[in-house]
């Protein structure tokens, strides 16, 4: 047997510590059937890719998935990659749902931003998953949905937009408070989260004023005010508008 295959972790000391975390406590392991749907007036839809099953009760007028589940028989990575689907799928509507790669649930429990959470090994499994996705979006075109935002920095790497999002000055608060909410739990929280604080999304006020609060160590660190609050005003002013004040 080679060194190499000797000396090599056990693969679950391949995985991210967050990727773990989802392994050890399952939420959404289980399955609904027809009568659950029926109960709840919701539209049951089933993705199934080999030994991957996912399970939405789809709400027929908006498209949103009110609730999802899913049943995995296979290695570990498999049954985490099905939590993790079902994780983001909730409470989000299919169109959103289909652009979902297999890379964000990869950056979804990665503890760092360079490094991978699952192993190279596992990335099958993740593309599984993404077809299983796939298979349960096809059941759902013909349900109308409600278009939150067009296409946002969070899920193309377009950088810094010029001018910020096209039509910004024209969307409802509650639509600016959601893109700005994505921003901040794509961009911002996870590497807050690494010093054990939290940020939140309180409000925007004058249409340009975000308020937010700390929590966690982020309520007792200095820079929080200084250097952490400029670096959050500096993200949302090149993803979403420029015209944006971040104030605490």
């Amino acid at each position: 047997m080679p060194l190499e295959t000797l000396i090599r972790p056990h693969y679950w000391e391949l995985f991210s510590k967050k990727l773990r975390e989802k392994a050890d406590c399952l939420r959404f392991a289980g399955q609904f059937t027809l009568s659950d749907a029926q109960e709840r007036n919701m539209r049951l839809v089933t993705g199934k890719e080999g030994s991957l099953a996912f399970y939405w009760l789809v709400d027929e007028s908006d498209g949103v998935i009110a609730d999802a589940k899913f049943q995995a028989f296979g290695p570990i990575s498999l049954i985490a990659a099905g939590e993790i689907v079902s994780e983001l799928a909730l409470r989000k509507n299919y169109d959103q749902v289909s652009r979902i790669t297999a890379d964000l649930l990869d950056q979804h429990v990665r503890d760092r931003k360079d490094q991978p959470a699952f192993p190279k090994e596992a990335f099958v499994h993740l593309n599984q998953a993404i077809s299983a996705i796939d298979l349960a979006v096809q059941q759902c075109l013909d349900i109308p949905y409600t278009v939150q935002y067009d296409a946002t920095p969070i899920e193309h790497d377009f950088g810094e937009i010029p001018g910020g999002i096209p039509g910004w000055e024209q969307f409802p608060k509650n639509q600016k408070l959601q893109i700005i909410e994505e921003v901040i739990e794509k961009e911002i929280r996870p590497y807050v989260e690494l010093d054990a604080g939290g940020v939140k999304v309180v409000d925007l006020q004058e249409d340009k004023n975000v308020m937010i609060s700390y929590e966690g160590s982020c309520t007792t660190c200095h820079s929080s005010t200084g250097s952490t609050l400029s670096a959050i005003q500096q993200i949302l002013r090149a993803r979403v508008h420029p015209s944006l004040s971040v104030i605490l």
